[in-house]
């Protein structure tokens, strides 16, 4: 048997033993949120500017006797449960049944013979047949799933699925932002600068839009809707005033205890250009808080149907999904599947490729989802990043993102307790008193677990003796001093009215943790609120420490004490990214169906060779490219008229609106005339895939007059060059403006001889322009933008965009002039 005190020493000594071989790389590179089969808590180790946003820098015990070193009222949101660690990836006490629509006593005959109880019925929000069940306990999950499947009438029976929160933790400005404008800067003391152009395109397109009053559900951990970089935007509820829903606990508002929803919401939604902290995607947004998740990251799909549900019937167009797991639920599938929401859905964390290995909703088949990986700040795919060519949609920044944080508050306390002793709690297993780490003096209680040794109870379990009288109090909110060394690890706190039925609150699991007091927040559902209140404490593990210190019940969250911002890593900030894209291209042009605005994010990406083969579209988000899509483009259009066209795109068109079918393909009255180019010599049949080229012509038919529109891309600061070969190619030039022949072709020096228009009213060519020549054949006549040329050169040459005036002496001689094609 080992004597408990050597017992405690061991533990403590593992601790941080474990604790420095971390801190030496060791443990490296916890790329994703719940990835890592090493640790929950220690990844990789960066050099924060937020020292309480990395435990792992704090060295456990320097302090004797003043319990860890830094400011214990700084929450802590970096500790979150890793799917892996659950030994079932559901629920145990409540499975989802969907019956036949349209008899209630079908249900009523399943359920009674064995009988379960009904938790929710979703069929008043709109889901018809769906049920949130208990099962009697005698009933395993997989037994109860079992004998609702083997009913007649019920369409499908699963269990209650766990979905996670998928940020990578890290840890305050504009210029830090480079996912909205990347210019090559260093964004992030002690980073290597990005690459120019490897950012959302954001800057263009505030030049064209800012946003509106699209709502946008942050499904999430909640939202800190007190921040004033987001209080602005934060969606109300115009009947009862209140900020968004709770799914956990059945509250009107969606406080964030974690920092990840808030973090989301700021790069969807952070009010712009107001002087303070960070600019969101969209400047002007509803940003509505749906809270689904807990503090540890941890949610399950029963509550995700109620946020979702929740969500759409209150208006939200858009709902951003930051989280995931790896088992397929139908009800998720059905419930997305039968809203009028677009889903923008975090492709995930496990460096996987989700075609092969599903992540879940981000997997699911839907013409209203959007899924999405992330990139860093050289347009590379991010190295724990999921992808999948047929799964995964586009990428957006999501590596070093800086947003905003859930901040610091300073609550009015009405119950305390500071474990100056354990009289007012009943223990079970073996708790103690510890003079050594506590946060406020002289004591925190300490229960521990260890199954290897036969003096060990698990779990540990602290429960109040004496309930708590809250009915009165409108926002009944619990903060707590918490610490946890332990491997194979759990943790659960639980409100009950008659300390025999007990109700999760809070709980998260883990393989590894070291983790030094810290300040966590839970909040009590609103059925619990109406009679005294017992809660309770349990840990279990291989082995586990536990310290508790500083309880304190207050009503709400009390004055600001810190305001936050800060940086976190992961495909949980891509999304929002998109989010937000999808959010501004909706303000822009409100009478877009969601299905066109999927259609113009995807459309308009920009390819990179490091996404090709990895996701459907090839390619990262382009704001300013999908809000010149989505709103018709701009003032760009090519003109035809009846008859033969020799026409030319002055401009660099946008990825995925350049093709000839993108541009030509709305022409219908075409006489049986296909699109053709010219070059050397000879008519070109053009595909319909092939892509438009600047500085090239087109010969195109149509029996009546047609607009065209060009999908023109902002960004028009790329090299304009086309190699010609030797006598007759079709040009245009670049640009809006007329252009002197002899400046247009200057790059081609002596090599030119003839250029020739096309006078489409006639439908003959025009007289040509002769290098050197004068009179009608002047060399200074103008070149005009949209039309299409044709010039003969003596030999190969570039043909560049080049403005200087200085021309070459010429060669003439006598060509045979090209042939328009009838």
């Amino acid at each position: 048997m080992i004597p408990r005190k050597l017992f405690r020493a061991g533990i403590l000594a593992f601790g941080a033993i474990l604790f420095l071989m971390i801190i030496q790389g060791m443990y490296a590179e916890n790329t994703g949120i719940f990835q890592n089969d090493q640790t929950s808590l220690i990844p990789s180790v960066y050099s924060p500017s937020d020292n309480f946003s990395n435990p792992e820098l704090i060295p456990l015990a320097e302090h004797p006797g003043t319990g860890y070193p830094g400011t214990p009222d700084v929450i802590e949101p970096d500790i979150r449960s890793e799917e892996q660690a659950f030994d079932k990836p559901y629920r145990s006490d409540a499975i989802l049944v969907r019956f036949t629509p349209g008899s209630d006593s079908l249900s009523y005959r399943t359920h009674s013979p064995i009988n379960s109880q009904v938790i929710y019925d979703y069929s008043k929000d709109g889901i018809a047949g769906l049920e949130l069940v208990a099962p009697p306990e005698k009933l395993s999950i997989e037994e109860a799933v079992s004998y609702y499947q083997s009913k007649p009438g019920v369409i499908y029976a699963e269990p209650d699925y766990y979905r996670f929160s998928m940020r990578i933790p890290s840890d305050p400005e504009f210029w830090r932002q480079w996912g909205m404008l990347n210019t090559g800067q260093t964004f992030r003391e002690g980073t290597q600068p990005g690459i120019p152009g490897a950012d959302l395109k954001a800057v263009h397109a505030w030049d064209m839009a800012t946003g509106g009053d699209t709502i946008v559900a942050v499904l999430d951990s909640g939202v800190d809707y007190l921040h004033p970089d987001l209080q602005a935007n934060i969606w109300t509820d115009p009947l009862t005033g209140t900020f968004g829903y709770d799914a956990i606990t059945g509250d009107l508002e969606a406080m964030d205890l974690a920092s990840h929803g808030t973090h989301c919401a700021g790069i969807i939604g952070a009010v712009g250009d107001d002087g303070l902290g960070v600019a969101g995607v969209t400047w002007n947004t509803r940003i509505m808080p749906v809270r689904f998740l807990n503090s540890f990251g941890t949610g399950t799909v029963s509550d995700e149907i109620e946020a979702i549900l929740w969500a759409t019937r209150n208006g939200a167009r858009i709902i951003s999904c930051s989280y995931g797991g790896s088992s397929y639920s139908r009800a998720e599938y059905e419930v997305m599947k039968e809203s009028n929401a677009l889903f923008i859905c975090a492709a995930g964390n496990n460096n996987l490729d989700i075609d092969a290995n599903p992540y879940y909703p981000a997997a699911h088949d839907l013409s209203n989802l959007i899924t999405v990986a992330a990139t860093d700040s050289t347009d590379s795919l991010a190295d724990f990043s999921n992808y999948g060519l047929n799964t995964v949609d586009l990428a957006a920044p999501g590596v070093d993102i800086y947003s905003t944080k859930h901040n610091v508050y300073k609550p009015v306390p009405i119950w305390t307790e500071t474990f100056d002793n354990l009289y007012n709690w009943t223990t079970h297993g073996n708790w103690t008193l510890d003079s050594t780490q506590f946060v406020s003096p002289n004591t925190s209680a300490s229960g521990h677990v260890n199954q290897s040794s036969s003096d060990s109870y698990a779990p540990v379990i602290l429960t109040l003796k004496t309930p708590l009288k809250i009915s009165g109090i409108t926002e009944p909110v619990f903060s707590y001093q918490w610490s946890m060394v332990g491997m194979n690890y759990s943790f659960t706190i639980e409100g009950s009215n008659n300390a025999i039925a007990w109700t999760p609150l809070e709980s998260g699991k883990g393989q590894i943790i070291i983790a030094p007091f810290m300040k966590r927040e839970f909040k009590i559902p609103v059925d619990l609120r109406n009679s005294p209140l017992f809660i309770r404490f349990v840990a279990n593990g291989d082995f586990c420490l536990l310290g508790l210190d500083d309880i304190t019940l207050s009503d709400g969250y009390g004055e600001l004490a810190e305001l936050r911002w800060g940086y976190m890593s992961g495909s949980s900030m891509a999304c929002p990214m998109v989010s937000g894209t999808a959010a501004l291209l909706a303000s822009a042009a409100p009478d877009a169906s969601l299905t066109n605005i999927k259609t113009a994010i995807l459309k308009t990406v920009d390819p990179l060779p490091s996404l090709s083969g990895k996701t459907t579209t090839g390619g990262r988000v382009n704001l300013t490219a999908a809000l010149t899509r989505i709103t018709g483009g701009s003032s760009y259009h090519l003109q035809l008229s009846p008859g033969w066209n020799h026409v030319s795109v002055p401009f660099r068109l946008i990825g995925g609106d350049d093709t000839a079918m993108d541009v030509f393909g709305s022409l219908t009255n075409v006489s049986g005339h296909s699109l053709y180019r010219f070059q050397s010599g000879d008519w070109i049949t053009v595909r319909p895939e092939e892509h438009i080229a600047q500085l090239t012509s087109y010969w195109v038919y149509t029996e009546e007059v047609a607009s065209l529109p060009l999908m023109v891309d902002a960004e028009q600061t790329k090299e304009y060059k086309r190699n010609l070969m030797t006598g007759w190619n079709g040009i245009g030039v670049i640009g809006e403006e007329e252009i002197p022949a002899r400046q247009a072709l200057q790059s081609l020096g002596d090599i030119w001889s003839y250029v020739i228009g096309f006078n489409v009213t006639t439908q003959m060519s025009d007289e040509p322009i002769i290098r050197g020549g004068e009179g009608k054949h002047n060399e200074t006549r103008p070149l005009l933008p949209y039309l299409g040329y044709w010039v003969y050169l003596t030999r190969n040459g570039t043909l560049e965009k080049n403005d200087r005036p200085d021309i070459p002496e010429e060669t003439k001689f006598q060509p045979v002039w090209p042939q328009p094609l009838r």
